[in-house]
């Protein structure tokens, strides 16, 4: 990750503050209800499909395939919940001098330059993220961790910053006075 962060790093471009996501629970108060009802959801989906198929041409390896694959397909979200998970763990935030970077396999980045909206956000377990863009702050407390995963996401443009996000940074104090001092008019 080091080799990656520092060929991404501009000419004079300086790291003001590193830190990771602070301690969470996978399936907390915020995550919980929605992986119970997206896995609720795909197993209903899954099983009203089997029926029909087995009303309209009994059961067979065929009807068994579709049935998993139909399954398969609607637990995806509840899947994606604990994926999320598993690589904020591994995350690291940085504030640079031009910018904000989100770091596991690769970078993500958003300027300074280009963040025209940004908040601290508190969830229902009392995690607090940092998100910016018009989409970031629209995000309801249960899409913290996944636009954090996913990533920034700019205008057709490339000019502005739609959605960003670092969920529940530790040493948010530090943070925050780089934020204050890069983006006064924000923070």
């Amino acid at each position: 990750m080091e080799e990656t962060l520092q060929a991404s790093l501009n000419n004079g471009e300086k790291i003001l503050w590193r830190s990771g996501t602070e301690a969470f629970e996978t399936l907390d108060k915020t995550n919980k209800p929605a992986f119970i009802r997206n896995g609720l959801i795909g197993g209903f989906i899954a099983i009203v499909i089997a029926i029909a198929m087995i009303a309209t041409g009994g059961f067979d390896r065929k009807t068994l395939l579709i049935i998993v694959i139909a399954f398969l397909l609607c637990a995806i979200p509840t899947i994606n919940t604990l994926s999320d998970a598993s690589k904020l763990r591994k995350i690291e935030y940085i504030a640079t001098t031009e910018r904000l970077i989100v770091l596991r396999d690769s970078v993500r980045s958003a300027f300074y330059s280009q963040i025209q909206a940004a908040a601290f956000r508190e969830d229902e377990d009392g995690h607090v993220s940092l998100l910016c863009g018009p989409d970031g702050l629209k995000a309801k407390p249960q899409k913290f961790r996944e636009i954090c995963v996913v990533g920034n996401s700019s205008s057709d443009s490339g000019a502005g910053c739609v959605r960003f996000c670092f969920y529940a940074p530790k040493d948010r104090a530090a943070l925050q006075n780089i934020l204050h001092e890069k983006m006064p008019s924000l923070f």
